[in-house]
């Protein structure tokens, strides 16, 4: 699952996955799995992130291949690897001001509830057909 650019900018000394496939192009946050699975996907063989460029150098570099999700990013297929603390002073106010709009658009309706609570996001609706929604976080 992808993750948002805030959540990225949090995690940018983290090894930097696929979340899925992915063509040739500049990469995104929108490209990039949550660091929090892969311990165990480690544990399970499933991912080996020995060699991965960090969440921070992936933003804005070039993916040079065509490659499957669960991808470890490391310099052999990527271009153009991002230096993360180049211009951190001056960028980070107009980086936060997106983040702060996109929250505020967020509306939720009276008779909402959010949970969070052992790894897993509860969410019930009242209104209309009192939908119910769990997935793991």
């Amino acid at each position: 699952m992808s993750i948002e650019l805030e959540y990225a900018l949090e995690h940018k000394n983290d090894p930097a996955v696929l979340c899925c496939r992915m063509e040739p192009g500049e990469i995104s946050h929108h490209n990039l799995e949550d660091p929090a699975i892969f311990p165990d996907l480690i544990d399970t063989g499933l991912l080996n992130i020995d060699g991965c460029i960090t969440i921070g150098q992936a933003i804005g570099a070039t993916l040079k291949e065509t490659s499957d999700s669960l991808t470890p990013l490391t310099p052999a297929i990527v271009d153009n690897i991002q230096d993360p603390d180049a211009g951190e002073g001056g960028d980070a106010a107009p980086e936060e001001a997106p983040a702060e709009a996109a929250a505020a658009a967020v509306a939720v309706p009276a008779g909402t509830q959010v949970q969070f609570s052992g790894g897993y996001v509860k969410l019930y609706i009242a209104e209309g057909k009192d939908i119910s929604i769990e997935f793991p976080v």
